[in-house]
């Protein structure tokens, strides 16, 4: 991941570098939309518990992204670049997603900092469809016949007669 993931800092950094291309709000943009997704991919299976040396190597590929956001030094500390920005850690996003993943869409007891997250205390979410695509009838949905509004002198039709 971090080989991938540094081949698209050097791409984002051929398009965008500190000072010329895209301006910094864009570059934030894309880096909490594209890079901090690619990175938390899949984050329920390998996130929690993190260890030192993932922790590290999160704050790392982070700290390549935030540098070309600020337009700061190298040397410029990671924490730094972080509370400038207003960044999470990624470390913490990391293991905050896997929690959250766990509780909220694996049904699964989590916790968090000493505190236990429990399925059962929060409401399942809802389906969007409640019939399969294929069964979807059309003509069921829509009314071919003339429909009057009380409102007079006007009438509205769901289908032009002919």
């Amino acid at each position: 991941m971090k080989t991938k993931l540094t081949h698209l800092h050097q791409k984002i950094t051929r398009i965008a570098g500190t000072n010329w291309g895209l301006n910094k709000d864009l570059r934030r943009r894309l880096y909490k939309t594209v890079e901090e997704r690619m990175i938390l991919h899949g984050v329920a299976a390998w996130a929690y518990p993190l260890s030192a040396r993932q922790s590290r190597l999160l704050n790392s590929i982070q700290s390549t992204f935030l540098l070309n956001i600020t337009g700061a030094y190298s040397t410029t500390p990671t924490a730094a670049l972080q509370v400038i920005e207003g960044i999470l850690p990624l470390h913490i996003k990391a293991e905050q997603e896997a929690v959250y993943v766990g509780t909220a869409r694996l049904r699964k007891t989590s916790n968090y900092n000493n505190i236990n997250f429990n399925p059962n205390n929060y409401e399942d979410g809802t389906t969007s469809t409640k019939f399969h695509t294929a069964i979807f009838q059309l003509e069921d949905r829509i009314s071919l016949k003339k429909q009057f509004l009380p409102v007079p002198g006007l009438n509205i039709y769901t289908e032009v007669q002919r």
